[in-house]
């Protein structure tokens, strides 16, 4: 018997999938609104719900049994259809083409050790190019994505593009490779393309850095846990970015226990000359060390920023001091080293 409101309503799509996939798209939907199963395979959704996980579910499952129903304005309902023709009938958006186009690149910034005066590391920073030849800019892209429920399918594409280009840095260096926890559902399920590529491109699970990124968005710290343990079982390590002050973030630090730990931008500019700043990087350094998480301050620019920094821990650097992100890997000598 259908719930109460499970119906293929106005808009709305019910999906039937195989009864051995139904636990494994039940995990993949467990953050998601408006979605109720009438039956053991059967479940009802929103429109943009679907279009989220649509990418996912054709890489994860075998979905050629799949059933797919989508309401009409009346409330009738459309034919049902197949999974796979009923996904490739949606309407394209922009991100679809751009994603097709491999429009994705990335640029390279370093992370460098003042104690050793050398690079040690290179962030992964999205880049992705129009028709027209210019360049989307990184929060325009990921907005768009979310808007179009795509936001799985680039942040795949992302981390696989990081990984391609991480082929092509020295073997000692590590690399920070960005990316968005509520793009990922279950994580053994969508990090398989991302591991997948690691090993294609013999590029080692000890060298990558996980970063997650928009720390501030995350709800459900439950789902983040699960990631992150994932990562680590899989040999690799994580970080968090943009962390400053209040009790929230040392809360989180101690939660989620990263490796790496970034230092907001926003206490790094004039941090040489801002004892409120300095406070905050003070207390950051202070709650990091008694919990062994490395510390790392981006966005430096000024040399006595650097200083400063490095006075109050933050050995590992990043900023247009010492260089600016490129397309090709970057080459020291570096811009600035405390000394020189």
């Amino acid at each position: 018997m259908e719930c109460p409101g499970c119906s293929v309503s106005q808009g709305g799509i019910r999906l039937q999938v195989g009864p051995a996939d139904a636990e494994g798209v039940r995990r993949s939907l467990a953050s998601a609104r408006s979605v109720h199963w009438s039956d053991d395979t059967t479940v009802h959704m929103p429109p943009d719900v679907f279009a989220a996980r649509a990418a996912y579910w054709r890489e994860v499952f075998d979905t050629r049994a799949w059933r797919v129903r989508s309401g009409e304005a009346d409330g009738s309902g459309a034919p049902e259809q197949a999974f796979d023709a009923f996904v490739e009938g949606l309407p394209p958006v922009w991100i679809d083409e751009l994603l097709a186009r491999g429009a994705i690149r990335m640029a390279m910034q370093p992370i460098v050790d003042l104690t050793r005066g050398a690079i040690v590391a290179c962030e992964m920073l999205v880049r992705a190019q129009a028709q027209d030849g210019s360049w989307i800019s990184p929060g325009a892209l990921f907005d768009a994505a979310r808007d179009q429920a795509r936001l799985f399918a680039l942040d795949r594409a992302c981390r696989i593009e990081a990984i391609s280009s991480a082929s092509r840095l020295p073997k000692d260096w590590d690399v920070f490779v960005n990316f968005i926890p509520t793009s990922i559902y279950v994580p053994e399920h969508c990090l398989r393309s991302t591991f997948a590529a690691a090993d294609r491109h013999a590029v080692a699970h000890a060298r990558l850095v996980f970063e997650v990124v928009e720390t501030e968005r995350v709800d459900d710290v439950e789902h983040l846990r699960a990631i992150l343990s994932f990562y680590r079982r899989r040999g690799v390590r994580y970080a968090l970015d943009d962390f400053g002050e209040g009790y929230s973030d040392e809360r989180m630090l101690r939660a989620l226990q990263p490796d790496v730990v970034k230092l907001d931008r926003r206490f790094v500019d004039h941090v040489a000359v801002d004892r409120d700043k300095q406070r905050v990087a003070e207390g950051l350094a202070r709650v990091a060390r008694s919990l062994g998480i490395k510390l790392l301050a981006e966005g430096v620019e000024r040399p006595e920023d650097a200083t400063k920094l490095l006075e109050l821990g933050y050995t590992w650097q990043q900023g247009y001091l010492y260089a600016r992100p490129t397309l090709e890997p970057p080459r020291e000598p570096l811009g600035w080293l405390p000394g020189a």
